[in-house]
């Protein structure tokens, strides 16, 4: 539900106002939808304003009197959206004629799932402000935060598990949406209804390695708690239940005491490998100091030694070139052919000058020997390192066959239920 804002009406008649002046900041049939407008985050700057300069949000924050104007100033019904996101204010207009049919219909249809709202209308939404970078790890997080409520917390029993799982998760979904975007919204409990419906086997993926790595840790609530599909049947109040099983689709039926070396060594082995890499991440970093121009020191080294010598090669052709010049001078008589020899000797001087300072730039680019020595030693270990990440990687892949087997098991066990015989 809305918090219940009394509106003042001059301030409504400014504020609209103020909307009309900045009109080219809003953008009508959003997306080519008629029923969506986005109110871009030049105008939200001038709306947070205008607020602040008439209220003093005691009993109500800022954003609570920005959606209670908004609503107000373009005259929407309680089932619209009105959201922040990144600096803008997004509208949605939810059909109240089109949802009331939804409502009448089966209750048991889809649509009604989703709290009376169109999936084209949920889809838009999702395709327009979900499925974006920031919210890549939004179902991890759900996964993670059922298994802390209600595994490493309350504990639930397998019957608890069955009666409520997907609601649990559904509310978990729901809460976490009026996180991101604020907002109460009858919406989001239809959209949350949607994106578990299309990311439900993504949830229980995650859901089913969260309690594998449990399991790893040798957890015996979490142990106790998947022995419950080892069980064939089961009676309560007299009456007989099939319990689902963690089976293959080869038919191989998981327990835990046969899974239990497998996800304990796939799991270390994962673990190393993700330790390992943020080691190799680090001294990749230390080791990219010494580089000089994008190469490593050794080859940095080698390819200027290389040029000094060169250098060198020049500087004792320059010295045999002044040596040569200065004997003919001696020998020379004439007045004009000893000037020219002058400007010769001269000019070969700051040639061999200029040929000294490359030396001298080149010798400065060179790595020093406790550089080297540095470098040498971080590339011994990073290359330790690398081999331990290849072992690794190579124990991981030999058990990933088998632990796939058992993470797709739990996941059927998981999203079924026990059936009445």
């Amino acid at each position: 539900m809305h918090k219940q804002i009394k509106i003042d009406e001059i301030i409504l008649n400014n504020f609209i106002e103020l909307i009309e002046n900045n009109e080219e900041n809003v953008l009508y049939d959003y997306q080519g939808k008629e029923n969506q407008i986005l109110l871009q985050s030049n105008l939200v700057k001038l709306i947070e304003e205008f607020l602040k300069q008439n209220f003093s949000f005691k009993n109500y924050t800022l954003k609570d009197f920005i959606k209670a104007y908004i609503r107000a100033a373009f005259d929407l019904k309680e089932n619209a959206v009105v959201i922040s996101k990144n600096g803008n204010l997004f509208l949605k207009i939810i059909d109240e004629s089109v949802q009331k049919k939804v409502e009448d219909k089966d209750k048991n249809t889809v649509k009604n799932r989703y709290n009376g709202v169109e999936e084209n209308e949920l889809k838009s939404f999702y395709d327009e402000f979900f499925e974006d970078e920031e919210n890549k790890n939004f179902f991890f997080e759900i996964a993670k935060e059922f298994v802390e409520i209600y595994f490493d917390n309350r504990k639930i029993s397998n019957n608890e598990y069955e009666k409520n799982v997907f609601s649990y998760i559904q509310q978990i979904t729901l809460e976490k949406l009026m996180r991101i975007y604020d907002d109460e919204d009858g919406f989001f409990l239809g959209f949350a209804g949607y994106i578990f419906r299309i990311h439900f086997k993504e949830v229980f993926t995650y859901i089913s390695e969260l309690i594998l790595d449990e399991i790893a840790l040798s957890n015996v609530y979490m142990m106790n708690f998947i022995n419950y599909y080892s069980q064939d049947i089961l009676v309560v109040n007299g009456i007989k239940y099939k319990i689902p099983h963690i089976e293959a689709e080869n038919g191989l039926r998981w327990t835990v005491p046969s899974m239990l070396s497998i996800v304990k060594i796939y799991t270390k082995a994962k673990k190393s490998i993700q330790h390992l890499k943020k080691e190799k991440e680090t001294y990749q970093k230390r080791v990219q100091k010494f580089y000089v121009n994008g190469l490593s020191p050794i080859k940095n080294n080698e390819i200027l030694l290389n040029e000094k010598a060169g250098i060198e090669i020049e500087i004792e052709h320059s010295i045999r070139s002044i040596r040569t010049l200065n004997d003919r001078l001696d020998r020379t008589k004439n007045p004009e052919r000893k000037q020219i020899l002058q400007e010769e000797i001269l000019k070969e001087k700051e040639k061999l000058k200029q040929i000294k300072s490359r030396k001298e730039d080149t010798l400065k680019n060179i790595v020093k020997q406790s550089g080297l020595t540095q470098y040498i030693t971080l590339q011994k270990e990073l290359d330790t390192l690398n081999r331990k990440l290849q072992r690794e990687k190579k124990i991981l892949k030999q058990n990933t066959t088998a632990y796939n087997s058992i993470k797709e098991s739990l996941v059927k066990a998981l999203i079924s239920k026990k059936s009445r015989l």
